[in-house]
């Protein structure tokens, strides 16, 4: 029990300023879609952005969550404050050296990287997109840092100064996107500029957390220490299982690319609604419960493992489940009331929601996939996430090229773009162009959590399954049954009609949701689930006295 409520409040913590970060990043988008719409130009700057992300997201965020935090777990458990001070100083010059080479190569050679990334760019759009790149290059150097010492301090417990530091990120895009794009002769550098300048601030507000609890940020070069090698075993089979959501985005954009103008554009739109519950639930509830599992694992208490894990599976359950149903049902009212205005017009909101949806099937199999590659790295099962991460890594190419249907191709293109065109026309059964990009995306999630699970149900002979079977069964049915009232609501306005006010939109969106949320309660609370009883301490001691009264 005294680990759940530790999962708990962690991620409701998380959670909290996760939604704090998603709002500000919604409000981002928001204002990139009214000033630049979903053309070329916005095409070359998500690929300049994605590019630098990719490399944060699988060596620097991926490494800190799966590879750093067992260690300095491990550290902090057996080895003394000098042996575990020095350990973090070794750590923060080798990450510096590092991401110093990733940074300098980047930009010197964003040109080819670019058209890996993007073989379908003309010459004008490919050459404007190697200048963001350069530019947004910048943000790796800083971002890298920040997600070491978010491992630093998610192995101590402190959740709250890194999940903030996103927030300063989207803030900083926000003020150069409405601040400098009118003096710039290229507006669209203004984002490149908001997200060098948004890595420097996230870097700076970790300094005074990590001083506060009395952790030495002095660079040390000592590459050959016990825990930069034990961390350089880890380290690339890490990358490799962490690697499959992102390498799947990665392939979605380089193939959307090859289609109409705008698909590149309509998967980042679609992903930043996706990330949305991702970050809020998945992501908060994943970090959460990492620190848990690697002191159990560390303490060689499995029974505590079988239940952290059964635990938050079930947590994941009830609130990845209804919030599924929700993207898929509000799709098309989501994109309108964020997006429609100014340059994003009706046909990108509807491909963007088409989009939206098609990503929101895998969003249950990415969380479930998450927790339990989570619980694979503690336990010290660095291989097996590598093994069903290329296996459905393989399987997402393959989907992506039946799903896609027919591409077209620029004579500018490259011959990577020639031969991929021709291997699609071969393959297509189907012409759903981005959205088959997405729906790839979550099918193939779906085979990697199927691999995962099958290995640890080997592993965990004393897992709860009947319990996590029972909760997914009464969330699911629960969510069908929120879905109907929800979507009955949408239905009541045309979320494409130009003259319908945003305030409209805003309040037809909010009833839905609320109407959601109260319906699911309502059938969740008969269950009487402990799970769901935990995450109600998290809201008000008042507010929980008269629960029961309301329901």
């Amino acid at each position: 029990m005294s680990e759940e409520r530790n999962i708990v409040r962690a991620a409701g913590r998380i959670g909290f300023f996760t939604l704090l970060s998603r709002m500000t990043g919604l409000i981002r988008d928001m204002i990139i879609g009214g000033l630049f719409g979903a053309g070329l130009m916005t095409d070359a700057f998500f690929v300049a952005f994605r590019i630098p992300n990719l490399f944060r997201r699988l060596v620097a965020e991926g490494a800190t969550n799966a590879a750093i935090i067992p260690v300095v777990t491990d550290y902090l458990v057996n080895r003394s404050q000098t042996e575990t001070q020095e350990m973090i100083q070794a750590l923060i010059g080798m990450a510096s050296g590092i991401l110093l080479v990733l940074m300098a190569v980047g930009i010197a050679f964003a040109a080819p990287v670019v058209r890996l990334f993007a073989p379908g760019f003309d010459t004008h759009t490919l050459a404007l997109a190697v200048g963001l790149t350069q530019v947004t290059f910048l943000y790796l150097f800083c971002i890298g840092l920040v997600a070491l010492a978010t491992g630093v301090l998610n192995a101590q417990r402190h959740f709250v100064a890194p999940a903030f530091a996103p927030v300063l990120l989207n803030m900083a895009i926000i003020g150069c996107a409405l601040g400098l794009s009118g003096f710039l002769d290229q507006p669209i550098f203004s984002l490149a500029y908001g997200v060098a300048l948004g890595g420097v601030c996230q870097l700076v507000w970790q300094i005074p957390t990590l001083l506060r609890l009395g952790i030495s940020i002095r660079p040390r070069w000592q590459p050959r220490h016990p825990a930069i090698q034990r961390i350089g075993i880890l380290l690339l089979p890490v990358v490799f299982g962490t690697a499959t959501y992102q390498l799947s985005l990665l392939v979605n954009t380089i193939l959307a690319s090859l289609l109409s103008g705008g698909s590149v554009s309509a998967l980042w739109y679609a992903s930043r609604l996706f990330e949305f519950p991702q970050g809020l639930i998945v992501s908060a509830l994943t970090s959460g419960t990492l620190p848990s599992l690697s002191t159990q694992a560390q303490q060689h208490d499995h029974a505590g493992v079988n239940d952290s894990l059964g635990f938050a599976l079930r947590v994941m359950n009830i609130v990845v489940l209804p919030a599924t149903a929700g993207l898929f049902v509000l799709a098309v009212p989501m994109t309108a009331t964020l997006f429609f205005r100014g340059a994003f017009g009706a046909d990108q909101v509807l491909t963007t929601a088409h989009v939206l949806q098609g990503f929101a099937v895998g969003l249950w199999a990415v969380a479930v996939s998450r927790l339990l590659t989570a619980c694979l790295y503690a336990l010290g099962d660095t291989r097996t996430p590598v093994y069903t991460g290329l296996v459905s890594f393989f399987v997402n190419i393959c989907l992506c090229l039946i799903l896609m249907g027919a591409i077209t191709v620029s004579a500018e293109a490259s011959g990577p773009a020639r031969v991929l065109a021709s291997l699609s026309l071969v393959l297509a059964y189907s012409d759903l162009g981005a959205v088959g990009l997405a729906l790839a995306a979550s099918l193939s999630t779906m085979v990697n959590m199927i691999l995962l699970g099958l290995v640890l149900s080997s592993r965990l002979a004393a897992f709860p399954w009947s319990a996590w079977r029972t909760s997914l069964g009464w969330s699911l049915l629960a969510s069908i049954a929120m879905a109907g009232p929800v979507w009955w609501i949408a239905q009541q306005i045309n979320w494409l009609d130009p003259a319908l006010s945003i305030v409209t939109r805003i309040g037809v969106l909010l009833l839905a949701i609320l109407v959601g949320i109260v319906s699911y309660g309502l059938i969740i609370w008969q269950g009487d689930k402990p799970e769901f009883q935990a995450l109600t301490n998290l809201l008000p001691e008042r507010l929980l006295r008269r629960l029961p009264q309301l329901f």
